[in-house]
C-alpha cells in the first residue's frame, strides 16, 4: 500500500519541484520598509529628491516589490547587487510600457518621463540598501519558509 502512495501523482498536492530557500521574516520586512526611508534620510541633507521620492515611490516599491522579491528569494538568496538589479529589471517591466507612451507622445519630460527617470535611479539604490539591511539582519535561527 505504500508504494502506490508514494509514487501517486495527487493534483492537490504535488511533490516539490525546487528546493526552497528559507527567508528571515522579520529582517526581511525590515530590510525591505528600511531601504528606502533609510536612502531617503541619508540623502535629505544632500538633496531634497530622496525624501520626495520615497513619498511617491515607496508605496509601490513596497506593494510590487515584497511579493517580487519574497519569489526570488524563495529560489536562491540574493547578494545586494542582485537585490538592485531584480528592482530596476521589476521598475523597467512594469512602468516602461505604461509611462514610456505618454513620454513620447508629449515630448517632454514631465509627470510620466520624471517618474520613469527617477524611478530607474531609485529602484536599484534602494533594493541595494534593502539588501544590505537583509544581509546584516539574517540570522538562520528566525529563517522560516514563506
Amino acid at each position: 500500500m505504500t508504494e502506490k502512495t508514494a509514487n501517486s501523482r495527487n493534483l492537490l498536492f504535488p511533490a516539490a519541484k525546487a528546493k526552497r530557500h528559507l527567508v528571515d521574516p522579520v529582517a526581511f520586512g525590515l530590510a525591505m520598509v528600511g531601504g528606502p526611508l533609510l536612502t531617503g534620510i541619508l540623502g535629505a541633507p544632500a538633496l531634497l529628491i530622496p525624501t520626495i521620492a520615497t513619498v511617491f515611490g515607496g508605496p509601490i516599491y513596497l506593494l510590487v516589490g515584497v511579493p517580487v522579491m519574497l519569489v526570488a528569494l524563495r529560489r536562491q538568496p540574493l547578494a545586494p547587487g542582485g537585490w538592485a538589479l531584480l528592482a530596476l529589471a521589476t521598475h523597467l517591466s512594469l512602468f516602461t510600457p505604461l509611462f514610456l507612451p505618454a513620454w513620447l507622445t508629449r515630448g517632454s519630460l514631465d509627470g510620466p518621463g520624471l517618474f520613469l527617470v527617477f524611478g530607474s535611479a531609485f529602484a536599484p539604490l534602494w533594493g541595494a540598501v534593502s539588501g544590505l539591511i537583509y544581509h546584516r539582519l539574517e540570522r538562520r535561527f528566525f529563517k522560516q519558509t514563506i
